[in-house]
């Protein structure tokens, strides 16, 4: 039996500690580890050690007594209700760096000054439904973790969101901004609406993250920025406008983006932009360029019924099994090589008829006669059986509709050899010879007994050309009317090869 004052005692009750503190420091880096993370962005605040505490009662109190507010890594509790208040809030607020631990309400609330609420938590939900921000609002840096509401808000100045974090549903709906409305590289990790917002100044979002984002009938007066921005969810600007440049270079949308009956009065740039799902463009106008150069559909690219000025689609990236759909769309210039959308396009004759005419306004003559020629094969192919699809197919095979002159040159040295074979191999001709001048019904005109193959192929050449035999030759039996009818198609060739390559040498 040991006794408690033994050594043996001392050790035991040393390595019992050791081993209590070493469990309490795994206890610590696990509940650290285990903090919630969106968008690569931890949610965990780091609060000061003396922060203070302050009661909502108390700010509130201060709002009324007309005191200017300064507040910075405070803590603040209970629910901040503004609408208690009996008149605006006349002074500025900056209240930056802190954390609310209550719901705010600060519905139809006119702040008169400036809003600073920077680096601020906002632990429930949060409302600026209907208020009125005379001066400017600032946001950057502030992370809502319940609902934000800014529905009917005004923004009469600068609204800046710079980094600032919304991780449940956010609504900007029916908003309006009259000065520039930054928001820079913020987060939405759930739903948000700019639905029948206004912006009438700069409109940024640039390096921004969304989940699922609606911009329904939403207008931006100013120059717009979407740079690098990436759309995790569904995005929706349906009947949205855009009197100015808009850019959306580089932006990604992994899901669905609509963009329909939207218009875009300035440049409209989606250079080296990604869409994974389909893109719907149908009915959009397009008043000035819409630069996709280098950008990348995954599947389809529909612009039905759309309204094009300038189109630039070079060196686009279209994935296998990607279409474009050009159906009743009206543009002026389409700058895309045929060899990128040939085997893409949706079949629809207007759209491949304009698509001729724009090439050919381009001077990209090859381009527009292969549009051409396709377009042609693929209706020969939609065509039912009857006179209209035999001479289709005999002007693709003649001519290839009239684009192809290598076709024409092709049926004529193939006709000429062709025959000339039947002349030789079927001993179809005779050839008298005289030595010194030929003269019909010269006593010392021979027969020969078979002509050779260059001679017969001279003759085919003669009945092709001139359909006459040259004067020291001529068919006999049968022949006599495969001469005729070699004579025929020659005509037929010659005639079809001079009109297709003047209708080439003449552009």
């Amino acid at each position: 039996m040991i006794n408690p004052g033994t050594p043996q005692t001392g050790s035991v009750v040393a390595i019992a500690k050791w081993l209590l503190l070493a469990f309490s420091f795994m206890l610590l880096c696990s509940a650290s580890s285990a903090q919630p993370v969106a968008f690569g962005i931890s949610q965990q605040v780091q609060q000061g050690p003396t922060s203070p505490v302050i009661a909502a009662e108390d700010i509130l109190a201060q709002i009324s007594s007309g005191e200017p507010l300064n507040y910075d890594n405070v803590t603040i509790t209970g629910q901040l209700d503004l609408t208690k208040l009996s008149g605006p809030v006349k002074q500025s607020v900056k209240i930056t760096n802190s954390r609310f631990l209550g719901p705010m309400n600060f519905n139809a609330i006119s702040f008169d000054g400036a809003l600073d609420l920077r680096g601020s938590v906002f632990q429930e939900n949060a409302s600026f439904a209907k208020s009125s921000f005379l001066g400017d609002v600032s946001l950057s840096g502030a992370k809502f973790r319940g609902q934000a509401d800014f529905q009917n808000s005004h923004f009469g100045g600068q609204a800046t969101f710079i980094s600032a974090l919304f991780l449940n549903d956010t609504s900007f709906g029916n908003a309006q901004f009259d000065g520039d409305a930054v928001f820079l590289n913020s987060g939405f990790a759930r739903d948000v609406d700019y639905n029948f917002a206004q912006f009438f100044r700069i409109g940024s979002f640039g390096d921004t993250i969304f989940e699922n984002v609606s911009f329904l009938e939403t207008q931006f007066d100013g120059h717009t920025s979407f740079l690098d921005t990436k759309f995790l969810g569904n995005a929706t600007f349906a009947a949205t406008s855009f009197a100015s440049d808009v850019v959306f270079r580089d932006a990604e949308f992994l899901r669905g983006s609509t963009f329909g009956l939207s218009s875009f009065g300035g440049l409209a740039d989606f250079a080296g932009v990604d869409f994974k799902e389909t893109a719907y463009f149908g009915g959009v106008k397009f008043a000035d360029l819409a630069y996709f150069v280098s950008a990348r559909f995954d599947k389809d690219l529909i612009l039905e019924e759309s309204r094009l000025y300038s189109m630039q689609l070079d060196n686009v990236t279209f994935l296998e099994g990607s279409t474009i759909n050009l159906n009743n769309a009206d543009f002026t210039k389409f700058v895309v090589h045929w060899a990128i959308i040939k085997d893409r396009l949706e079949y629809n004759g207007a759209a491949y008829l304009a698509l001729v005419r724009n090439y050919k306004s381009l001077e990209w003559f090859d381009d527009a006669d292969e549009c051409y020629y396709q377009y042609r094969r693929i209706g020969q192919n939609e065509e039912p059986w009857g006179w209209s699809k035999l001479s289709d197919i005999i002007s693709w095979l003649s001519c290839g509709y009239g684009v192809r002159v290598s076709y024409t040159v092709f049926w004529c040295l193939f006709t000429i050899l062709i025959f000339g074979l039947m002349f030789w191999a079927g001993k179809g001709m005779n050839k008298f010879e005289i030595e010194g001048i030929e003269l019909p019904g010269d006593t010392r005109l021979k027969p020969s007994t078979r002509v050779s193959f260059t001679d017969a192929l001279y003759f085919s050449i003669a009945m092709f050309t001139t359909s006459q035999a040259p004067v020291n030759t001529y068919p006999v039996g049968v022949y006599k009317h495969l001469a005729m009818a070699e004579g025929i198609l020659g005509w037929f060739f010659l005639g079809l090869f001079v009109v297709v390559l003047s209708a080439v040498l003449i552009r």
